[in-house]
């Protein structure tokens, strides 16, 4: 009868491969929302606003040093094997729920970072 009728939503077997194609999105995407409802829980809201502006800051004043430590901290999660890196974020999600400031900490180095060099750009112009 309805065989035209639009679906309303996503099946499971999409969300599937969609977690597999864009996995790290959704790994970062999930770490913010447990770090943001673990902080509305356990009185963080103070300190993850510290942290952030201290990590935007941190990561101004020092770019070159930021972006080498971002880069060893990443290529060292992803030389390793696949099953070592579930276990990687596992342990990312535990301290997202438990420690959620040092989370945003490294939210407001990435955006710092990522604020500096689009100024940079946009002055070269």
């Amino acid at each position: 009868m309805d065989g035209n009728k639009p679906k309303e939503g996503m099946s499971v077997k999409e969300l599937e491969e969609y977690a597999k194609k864009h996995r790290y999105e959704v790994f970062f995407c999930l770490l913010l929302v447990v770090s943001g409802i673990a902080t509305l829980f356990k009185m963080w809201p103070r300190w993850s606003i510290i942290f952030v502006a201290a990590g935007a800051i941190l990561s101004i004043l020092m770019p070159g040093k930021i972006d080498m430590l971002m880069k060893k901290a990443f290529s060292f999660v992803f030389e390793r094997d696949k099953t070592i890196q579930i276990v990687f974020g596992l342990f990312a999600l535990i301290i997202g729920i438990f420690l959620p400031p040092l989370i945003f900490l490294l939210v407001g180095m990435f955006g710092g970072r990522a604020m500096n060099q689009m100024a940079m750009n946009a002055s070269m112009k």
